[in-house]
């Protein structure tokens, strides 16, 4: 099956782009980079890998964190043009690639990282697999998704995805062990993600090879809230899930 490359949608990619300008109050900026770089911890002198590194944001702030070089891919040329000029150090390399292609790269890395692309891949266990080939004795992949509880409901648009009760949000949770393609309405009609419940996520890391060191579910803090107060829905529901898992 051909893999979807929805961010060279010029339609998508003008609304995304537009969305990543409003820096710093986005989800992305204060809960999932944030969340997915505590768990990252330290990367001096490491060799990375970024599976879908869209503009290149995370590869920079790899290598200012200390790592020895980033090989940053991602299966969208439009986004890996953005990484080239907004993105580009010394020691970071962006290559139009899908990850479902990994296993053509000639070389091994110390951390494999990844930030909300895994759940475009329909074979994520096949993809753990090559990622565990990857890596360096005691390499690490981490990454995160999103979380099964917003993936599961089979839904046009997940942003209504809840009902209210009592001036209360009940978020829906309908075919949690229903896996498989959703598509959706987010800023175009047609997009293609997988959903895969918790045990699939940490079970395709454990039948790879790998050891779960740990797992984390997003969250919002009061300074969050105060910046954005509509993510305080993240204090009972999160929005992304956090692998942390070592060869």
């Amino acid at each position: 099956m051909k893999e979807q490359n929805i961010y060279d949608n010029e339609d998508f990619f003008e609304s995304y782009q537009k969305l990543r300008q409003n820096k710093g109050l986005t989800a992305n900026d204060l809960i999932e980079t944030p969340q997915l770089f505590e768990l990252i911890g330290n990367v001096k002198d490491k060799e990375v890998l970024d599976l879908g590194c869209g503009t290149g944001y995370n590869d920079r702030k790899l290598m200012e964190k200390g790592a020895r070089s980033v090989l940053g891919i991602d299966l969208s040329t439009k986004m890996i043009e953005v990484a080239n000029k907004e993105n580009s150090l010394d020691n970071i390399e962006y290559k139009v690639m899908s990850m479902n292609d990994i296993n053509k790269i000639n070389r091994k890395f110390d951390l494999v990282v990844s930030s909300l692309a895994i759940h475009y891949i329909e074979n994520y266990d096949s993809l753990c697999k090559k990622v565990y080939n990857l890596l360096n004795d005691n390499g690490e992949f981490i990454f995160s998704c999103g979380h099964p509880m917003d993936s599961a409901p089979i839904l046009n648009d997940y942003s209504d995805n809840f009902v209210i009760i009592n001036d209360k949000k009940y978020f829906l949770l309908s075919d949690y062990n229903n896996e498989g393609k959703r598509i959706s309405h987010w800023f175009v009609d047609g997009v293609e993600t997988y959903h895969r419940n918790m045990s699939h996520l940490v079970n395709g890391l454990i039948n790879a090879g790998f050891k779960l060191e740990k797992m984390v579910e997003s969250y919002a803090t009061d300074e969050i809230i105060k910046i954005k107060p509509k993510y305080k829905d993240q204090r009972e529901h999160s929005y992304y899930v956090y692998f942390k898992a070592k060869k």
